[in-house]
């Protein structure tokens, strides 16, 4: 896509003059998950099925190490590939909703995005804790800022950095109200959590727990992701016809350095697990 389309994708989009209510995002939230919860469950079952076989294999380790220690491999690798490319290709069942495409045709656009997928969530990850290190306050306000990373590469083809600021551009003037949305998400999130899973580690056992938790995620996620599409959407919508100009050298360079703050912290945690944990 040239940039020329890039800075017309928002003037496709009729402008709207005020973010819709929670009300009315819920309600939509319903009516696209009803409509499309076949597709949806038959994307997210592929990452569950690997994580099954995954989880029964350590039982095989016993009788054969060297083809046990294969097979974890195999199988670690494939819940970690399904896990990301069923991840994409939710998105794209949920943004081309309208024109119904399905679980084969949902994998096949995604498949082609998986790397970017990885390389922008890394980036929003470690940019997000830099800012928690530096006195927590930013990093809250990046955690909404570059909340759509994802999906702006998937709906708008922009990727790296540019997706990431493309996301605070949309965000910018409504931070409060998206912090808003996302919060109520997932406090949804964890009221369901703490119905089903918390019962069942308790009562029952850690396994039945670890299946209700699956079983959770099967039906949850879709959800969830699909209530940040709107959000997202309705975002574009509002913002109208500003076109999304790349950031200057000099601030990409601040992010990216926030960024290696972050990554210092992951492994400065690690360590720290490692020697004394």
């Amino acid at each position: 896509m040239n940039n020329q389309n890039q800075q017309q994708i928002s003037s496709l989009q009729p402008q709207i003059l005020t973010l819709p209510g929670l009300g009315d995002l819920l309600k939509r939230t319903f009516s696209v998950y009803k409509a499309r919860l076949g597709t949806f469950l038959g994307i997210m079952v592929f990452p569950l099925i690997c994580s099954v076989f995954f989880l029964i294999l350590p039982a095989n380790l016993k009788k054969n190490l060297l083809l046990g220690i294969s097979l974890f491999i195999i199988f670690w690798l494939a819940v970690m590939v399904t896990s990301l490319w069923s991840s994409v290709s939710l998105l794209y069942a949920i943004k081309e909703r309208e024109e119904k495409i399905g679980i084969v045709e949902s994998f096949r656009k995604g498949w082609h995005k998986i790397i970017s997928f990885v390389w922008i969530s890394i980036l929003a990850g470690f940019i997000t804790l830099g800012g928690f290190l530096l006195f927590i306050i930013p990093g809250i306000i990046f955690a909404i800022w570059f909340a759509f990373p994802i999906y702006v590469l998937v709906s708008e083809d922009l990727r790296g950095m540019n997706a990431l600021f493309r996301s605070k551009q949309l965000v910018s003037g409504k931070w409060g109200s998206v912090a808003l949305r996302l919060f109520t998400i997932g406090v949804i999130a964890l009221v369901i959590y703490s119905v089903i899973f918390f019962p069942l580690s308790f009562f029952v056992g850690k396994k039945a727990a670890d299946i209700g938790d699956s079983i959770i995620s099967l039906f949850l996620t879709p959800f969830s992701v699909t209530f940040t599409f709107l959000i997202y959407e309705d975002l574009k919508k509002f913002k109208g016809e500003v076109s999304f100009e790349p950031p200057k050298r000099g601030t990409k360079i601040k992010f990216i350095l926030i960024g290696i703050i972050g990554m210092i912290g992951i492994f400065g945690i690690l360590l720290i697990r490692q020697f004394y944990f």
